[in-house]
């Protein structure tokens, strides 16, 4: 089941923002081609996180788009699910996070639909702890 992320409407304008901005310069400065060239690549990576991020629970994994990066986490793996505001990058649009701690790890992500999303999970993670969730 796919699980289209939630999007804050102050990062996009921070995220869309710069990449404007980015453009502009191009234009004011009568840049070069491998100035043009840097800006469409920032343009459409901006473009592939922002369009690119999803979350899909497939029957044996928790599957995390972001963008070109791809993160396959096994159910198994699953420790704890819980809900943070934690500021630093993620697979997240949003500051209403869930934080997933697996084996050794920890990614951030922010599903749409949360309440969904966190029932799903728990359904194919019965031994993973979410607390307050």
């Amino acid at each position: 089941m796919y699980f289209p992320p939630k999007k804050d409407l102050w990062l996009g304008i921070v995220i869309w923002g710069l990449a404007l901005f980015s453009i502009w310069g191009v234009i004011q400065e009568r840049a070069t081609w491998t100035a043009i060239v840097v800006v469409i690549l920032e343009v459409a990576f901006i473009g592939s996180l922002w369009f690119g991020t999803g979350y899909t629970i497939t029957d044996k994994s928790l599957e995390i788009r972001y963008g070109p990066f791809h993160e396959k986490i096994p159910f198994r793996e699953i420790r704890r699910v819980k809900r943070t505001r934690a500021p630093w990058s993620s697979a997240a649009l949003s500051l209403d996070r869930l934080e997933i701690k697996y084996s050794s790890s920890i990614t951030l992500i922010s599903p749409l639909n949360s309440l969904l999303f966190i029932n799903k999970l728990k359904q194919r993670c019965p031994e993973a702890e979410f607390p307050g969730l």
